[in-house]
């Protein structure tokens, strides 16, 4: 057997070396493809939620995120109650549960603050005139505009004095009416002459049913009521040069258990002024204020404002050219205007509450919001963008009243929300409570339109885009609110709007983490009867929406929205698993496949010496044995050589390959003996030895004459059937298993196409799937490449009677490449065919359209390859003598 090995060295190196090459590859890319699974394992675990579960009421989820695995954005921001502590302290007890973090989103309130413009700053001291305050709102990025109606101010260096005027009667939410006191202004002139000024009619607030006077008196000198109307009782009052322009915005309040949050997020790690929100209820504020007794209740307010509504004020002199004042402001950079410690001046106890949006989908899944029909009036302050397109309809309170007194907010801290660990950018919104939701454009259009930047939540809880809470209470608060009659009816009876759960012993998206997960969530359904989401391996999903053109200038704008898909790290692992599983064995079938057709080759080219030993009265079971010793003699010393090489490949190629793993090259390389030597080992024991050394002879019809290089090239490959079909199958065998590949990848690549994790998994792993398709193609390469060389030698005295007969060696190369060429393009046909019917039977959701391109780009591929594998043994051919082949023949 060695002695055989020795004498035919040349087929005995290409054998080995082919097999060298099939379990070196084989080792390192097992390790590539466990390497790439460790990757995608270790980002999704990293990527892990803050909390696994997420408990809502049945009516708050909308078909549309049922239908699809989706949970809307922020969509914690617009539920208002509906479970009840009964509940939540069922889910706390419900067993696998570490930490349950209940949310009670109680509503928006508005903040009335403004703008103070002192003309004592602008005009010279004892400035007698009139002057227009023009106000400019702009949002949208700048892309809305309202100009309110200017305020117009009148300031005298003379004394006032208000005489009360007529009583107007304004509208309240309740259908009601009030009285509002008017008054008269007079100026004393020095000569004691009263002249009657600012006179003007009284006017309502646009939008609201609040009334203002048309015209604002100041005064140098100080003003005096003289007989105000009962119960209006003011003193005089010294100089007052400032005009004051309301400043509304509006910002959402929750409820939070402290110790749960702390738990869940570390919010207590992000206070930045003060200190942390405390389990305390509202107490009496102390001292009591002169219109009666208050309520104080405490408040952690986030630092990050919302929205990007500004004020543009401009103060010109009437008959001036150029403005005394052009400032921009910025809305909600002042909602903050209680200092950490203090209470407010202002204080009331009841929300506004908004209902969800509605969207409409096209047949590619963009999707449009409906708007909603705006009131003429409303009864509460909204800032400006609430005079815009409605997309959530203000729902009446439905409150018992309250106890008549007002509820004061104490802020006791501030927090920043960019300092809460809450999960890894992947996996972040929209299912982070405290994180704002910003929508970028999907198209150039919007982009340039937006300049670069991204739509941000409005002021207005009436706009699409909805904001988080800004302000939390404690529990103990929302139970006193409910209490004393300040929430509305459901929520008085269930104020939780929420509940986040995290469960115990959950490392990552892993399969028991997973199982862990999913039996807490059954058992909290079971107890409670709520809607229950598993959103352990959530991920950001991007999604079209096409938002209508505003009624301030903003145009039709297409935004992308991300969306939170659930269950993607579990379909990113069960894809990675089933593509690694497809890689290995797809690697070793063409390993397999790639030394059977070797080793039938070197028993085809050995068919007359194995007829002679048949001829001499060996046995079957002896010529087998021989046969596959050879095979597997070679596979141990290709099995020693491989676990080298595979190890200095890895160290070159930067991958992990471990010892053990490089010593697996020596039972692969054996098997793969094994496994592909037995066939040729069976048909070399079952060759007739009349028929092995009977010379060839060619029967039955006349053969057809071929014309030119490429005829005979096509000849040749018809002639030796044998031969062609076995390089054929070498191609065919490649370029099935190189298409099935590049269609698992892109599967693989699908599942993780739209969402966030899934994007950063694919950046991470392609190169390994890269490595993998070069592999295939060099395999099938190689493989060729033997089969070609051993047809080659085959053929050594054909090539040397044609150089003897005048052809050169360009001309015979060309017949040899273009031999190839027609194996490949047989073999690259028929396994993309075989791999097109595989990849569908697999996938057959893709569809065979997607299959064209890539199963065009193989049969090339496997052409020019097979044509070009034909060289080397060209190469080698040339370097035997014409005339010794010829006297060996």
């Amino acid at each position: 057997m060695r002695h055989h090995l020795m004498r035919h060295w040349a087929r005995s190196v290409a054998l080995l070396a082919g097999m060298l090459v099939a379990v070196s590859s084989f080792v390192v890319l097992t390790a590539t493809t466990e390497s790439s699974r460790l990757t995608v394992t270790g980002i999704i675990a990293k990527n892990r939620g803050a909390y696994d579960i997420l408990v809502r009421p049945e009516g708050a989820v909308q078909e549309f995120e049922k239908d699809e695995g989706l949970v809307r954005p922020n969509s914690l921001s617009d539920v208002y109650g509906g479970i009840t502590l009964e509940q939540a302290a069922a889910v706390r007890k419900a067993p696998g549960v570490q930490v349950a973090a209940p949310l009670a989103v109680l509503g928006h309130q508005a903040d009335q603050s403004g703008v103070m413009v002192d003309l004592a700053d602008l005009v010279p001291k004892g400035t007698r005139g009139t002057f227009d305050l023009n106000r400019v709102w702009r949002y949208d990025r700048g892309l809305s505009t309202v100009k309110e109606k200017p305020i117009t101010v009148f300031i005298t260096p003379y004394p006032l004095e208000a005489l009360p005027g007529p009583q107007v009667s304004q509208g309240t939410s309740g259908g009601n009416s009030a009285v509002l006191h008017t008054a008269r202004y007079f100026e004393v002139l020095p000569s004691g002459e009263r002249r009657e000024v600012c006179k003007g009619t009284v006017r309502e607030t646009a939008g609201t049913t609040r009334l203002v006077e048309s015209v604002k008196c100041l005064t140098w000198a100080g003003a005096t009521y003289i007989d105000p109307p009962e119960g209006l009782t003011q003193p005089p009052y010294g100089p007052s040069t400032k005009v004051y322009s309301d400043f509304p915005v509006s910002y959402l309040v929750a409820g939070v258990d402290p110790k749960a949050e702390a738990e869940l997020f570390g919010l207590d790690d992000a206070v930045t002024k003060g200190q942390y929100l405390t389990s305390e209820k509202p107490g009496r504020m102390r001292p009591a204020p002169a219109y009666g007794p208050a309520s104080v209740m405490q408040t952690l307010r986030s630092e990050r404002t919302v929205g990007d509504l500004k004020l543009g004020l401009t103060l010109t002199a009437r008959g001036a050219d150029r403005p005394l004042l052009d400032e921009e402001y910025d809305a909600a950079a002042r909602y903050q205007r209680h200092p950490v410690g203090e209470v407010s001046q202002t204080g009331s106890g009841f929300f506004d509450v908004t209902g969800p949006v509605t969207h409409d989908r096209t047949a590619d899944g963009t999707l449009r919001p409906r708007p909603v029909e705006r009131p003429d009036k409303v009864s509460t302050v909204l800032p400006l963008d609430g005079r815009d397109l409605w997309f959530r309809k203000l729902r009446p309170q439905d409150t018992d009243g309250g106890t008549g007194e007002d509820i004061h907010h104490k802020t006791v801290g501030t927090f920043d929300p960019r300092r809460l660990p809450e999960f890894d950018s992947a996996a972040r919104l929209p299912l982070g409570t405290y994180g704002e939701p910003a929508l970028s454009g999907a198209d150039e259009r919007s982009r340039k339109l937006l300049k670069g930047g991204a739509l941000r939540p409005a002021s207005s809880p009436t706009a699409y885009i909805q904001q988080p809470p800004l302000v939390l209470v404690s529990m103990e608060s929302v139970r006193w609110l409910a209490d004393y009659g300040y929430l509305s009816h459901k929520q008085t009876l269930a104020p939780v709007s929420a509940i986040r759960v995290k469960v115990a012993g959950v490392t990552g998206a892993d399969a028991v983490s997973r199982e862990r997960v999913r039996v807490t969530a059954e058992e909290i359904r079971a107890r409670t009867g709520l809607h229950v989401d598993v959103v352990l391996g959530s991920s950001p999903e991007a999604r079209t929406v096409v938002l209508p053109a505003g009624e301030n200038g903003r145009p039709e704008l297409r935004l992308t929205e991300w969306w939170s898909k659930k269950n993607v790290a579990a379909r990113i692992i069960e894809a990675s698993d089933a593509k690694s599983l497809l890689l290995l064995v797809l690697v070793l079938v063409v390993c397999t496949l790639f030394v059977a057709n070797a080793a039938a080759a070197s028993v085809r080219s050995r068919r007359a010496e194995l007829g002679l030993l048949a001829a001499v009265g060996w046995r079957r079971r002896q010529v087998f044995a021989v046969v596959l010793g050879e095979l597997l003699l070679l596979g141990t010393v290709a099995g020693a050589l491989g676990t080298a090489v595979a190890w200095v490949v890895g160290l070159a190629l930067d991958i992990d390959v471990p010892v053990v793993r490089a010593l697996l090259a020596v039972p692969v390389a054996l098997v793969v003996a094994l496994v592909s030597g037995a066939v040729p080992a069976w048909l070399a024991a079952r060759v007739q030895p009349v028929t092995a050394l009977r010379p060839a002879v060619t029967t039955g019809r006349r053969a057809r004459m071929f014309a030119g290089v490429t005829g005979m090239a096509l000849a040749g490959a018809v002639r030796a059937r044998g031969r062609s079909l076995l390089g054929a199958a070498a191609v065919a065998t490649a370029a099935a298993a190189t298409l099935l590949l590049l269609a698992a990848t892109a599967t693989f690549e699908g599942t993780l196409a739209g969402s966030l994790l899934g994007e950063t998994v694919s950046v991470q792993v392609r190169s390994t799937d890269v490595a993998a398709v070069v592999t295939m193609v060099l395999l099938s390469a190689v493989a060729v490449g033997d089969v070609m060389y051993l047809g080659v030698q085959d053929r050594a005295s054909e090539f040397a009677l044609l150089r003897a007969v005048g052809w050169g060696e360009g001309v015979t190369t060309r017949l040899v490449l273009l031999e190839g060429a027609f194996i490949g393009l047989l073999g690259s046909t028929v396994g993309a065919l075989l791999g097109g019917a595989a990849a569908l039977w697999l996938a057959p959701a893709g569809g065979a359209g997607e299959l064209l391109v890539p199963a065009a780009g193989v049969v090339v591929a496997g052409t020019a390859l097979s044509a070009a594998a034909g060289l080397v043994p060209v190469l080698v051919q040339r370097r035997r003598s014409a005339a010794r082949l010829l006297a060996e023949e």
